[in-house]
């Protein structure tokens, strides 16, 4: 689903309590209940790190910005919110065309909210051009932001990782999106970004240890990532 473009503003989690979506101008904020630990390859706080919000913050395409930790920092306390509680992700896709998907699954809540645009779309492992991560920053164009409430290894963790994308090469790959400088079937873009937050509000007991495809879990995770990268990338040229 895509609440904003249907003419809501926010949207409450109906399976993992206290998980709110807001929509505000060029931003989306994912609020949690409690402070949890937040994995990411996120421009602000990425790594791991402790808090209750997730930002994806909408930039220009060609967004060039010399210190975009300062950026998101100062959006954070422009927009009232508490930047060491805060982890912070860029797009140049258009989050009013988010897409958002949950479930209950084995011993396990899940959501996942995605932003997508393929301009910059490429097949990983093939010759093509580059550019030094120690340089300006590029926005993300296809952000995944995943909640889970339950308990998972910390190699569980990893495997989500691992699942989440092969979700999302699953989704380019069915929607035939091509990498225009190979023509190849793209595998994602070339700046990407995921944020993972795990949630354990006491409902659920059991430990998962792994999270591949073949687990509750990773088949849990796969069809919601899957879900939202293909009705975002496919209704991103969309009004």
């Amino acid at each position: 689903m895509q609440p904003y473009r249907e003419g809501n503003c926010t949207f409450t989690s109906g399976h993992i309590a206290g998980v709110d979506i807001r929509w505000e101008d060029a931003l989306i904020a994912v609020e949690l209940p409690q402070a949890a630990p937040i994995w990411s390859s996120a421009v602000y706080h990425g790594g791991q790190w402790t808090g209750n919000r997730i930002l994806n913050q909408m930039v220009h395409y060609q967004f060039n910005c010399a210190d975009p930790i300062e950026y998101l920092r100062l959006t954070c306390v422009e927009k009232g919110y508490a930047p060491e509680q805060t982890v912070g992700l860029m797009t140049a896709a258009k989050v009013s065309h988010a897409s958002v998907a949950e479930q209950d699954a084995d011993e396990c809540s899940l959501l996942c909210v995605t932003t997508a645009g393929t301009s910059n779309a490429a097949r990983a492992g093939m010759p093509r051009r580059v550019f030094s991560a120690y340089e300006p920053l590029k926005p993300g164009t296809i952000n995944s932001i995943l909640i889970m409430d339950g308990k998972l290894s910390d190699a569980a963790v990893w495997n989500v990782f691992m699942t989440a994308t092969e979700a999302k090469c699953a989704a380019l790959s069915d929607l035939g999106i091509l990498d225009s400088e190979t023509g190849r079937i793209a595998t994602g873009t070339t700046t990407d970004a995921i944020a993972f937050a795990v949630i354990d509000t006491g409902r659920y007991e059991p430990v998962h240890c792994y999270a591949g495809t073949a687990t509750t879990l990773g088949h849990a995770v796969g069809q919601l990532v899957y879900t939202t990268v293909y009705e975002s990338v496919k209704t991103q040229h969309e009004a």
